[in-house]
């Protein structure tokens, strides 16, 4: 379905917001420095405030509550699959630079197409499985250039990456058996990853944070919050190509600014690596466009016409 037509200023100062709230929710995840559990968990939390501020308090937007036991067991596993995805994504930038672990997250079309075939049975193609080789390529040089490029790290981004694919099909199966909508949606699993993510920080007895970082710990949790909402506000407005290719470009972005932030070295091979998993990224988005609907059979105009 082809969104309603929309002011493209408008819509380009929100791609300019997702953007920056992104740079800002990365490079204060990078620079807080805390347990990766303990950090998704205030994340959650500062994010189900949000969300519940907007629908619950100041109802800018409508809500609507899960209405069976198994729309509240897909919501929680799917809630599952967030809450592990950031904590692995937290972890892979304590172990590399944002560069490399934003590249290495390019991959992450990879995991989803493996997933969506064993899942929805689903045929994407050559040319989709082919637009992928650039992304892994460029994956590949990046980690070879990079200095600080760590096995911890590197299983951390696979995981994250592999989390985010179970997110999108779980999505895609809630969104196709109820009527979720994904202000409400996004509250449900903020909330319930939570409860999952303070769980396991309580069993584990990690470390809660220290006091100086409390102001920076506030603003990474609503950044994180805004977003994530940006992103679906967003893919409300325009193409799911064009928020596909707008989500590519984020990336090196991102990696500008955590180079500017961090001081980090980017090698030719990082750059080049860089450019190739971003712009096959962009190729797989394009590719996975949805075909557009047939054209009118010529009869059956013709037989409305006569009705």
């Amino acid at each position: 379905m082809t969104p309603a037509p929309h002011n493209w200023s408008e819509t380009a100062a929100m791609i300019a917001l997702w953007y920056a709230t992104s740079i800002v929710a990365t490079n204060t995840s990078k620079s807080l420095e805390m347990d990766a559990a303990v950090l998704t968990l205030s994340q959650l939390l500062i994010a189900s405030g949000c969300s519940f501020l907007l629908l619950r308090i100041l109802k800018l937007k409508p809500y609507r509550p899960m209405n069976s036991r198994e729309e509240l067991q897909t919501t929680s596993l799917l809630a599952f699959a967030f809450m592990l995805g950031f904590v692995t994504l937290n972890a892979a930038l304590r172990h590399m630079h944002v560069s490399l672990v934003m590249t290495l997250r390019a991959t992450e079309p990879l995991f989803t197409l493996a997933l969506s075939t064993i899942v929805f049975g689903t045929d994407d193609g050559l040319r989709r499985l082919v637009s992928l080789i650039p992304v892994v390529c460029g994956a590949s040089m990046s980690a070879l250039g990079s200095a600080d490029a760590t096995l911890a790290g590197a299983v951390a981004c696979a995981a994250s990456n592999a989390c985010f694919a179970a997110r999108g099909v779980l999505t895609k199966l809630i969104r196709a058996r109820h009527a979720a909508d994904n202000y409400s949606l996004f509250l449900h699993i903020n909330v319930i990853g939570a409860m999952i993510a303070g769980a396991y920080v309580v069993a584990s007895g990690a470390p809660i944070i220290l006091p100086d970082s409390t102001p920076i710990l506030v603003v990474n949790g609503v950044a994180f919050w805004a977003y994530l909402q940006l992103s679906w506000l967003v893919l409300a407005r325009v193409t799911a190509v064009t928020h596909s290719v707008c989500n590519a470009m984020r990336r090196p972005v991102v990696i500008l600014a955590g180079w500017l932030q961090f001081g980090n070295e980017i090698t030719s091979l990082n750059a080049c690596g860089i450019a190739l998993a971003c712009g096959g990224a962009a190729l797989y988005g394009h590719l996975s466009r949805p075909p557009p609907p047939p054209p009118p059979d010529r009869d059956d105009e013709a037989r409305e016409t006569l009705v």
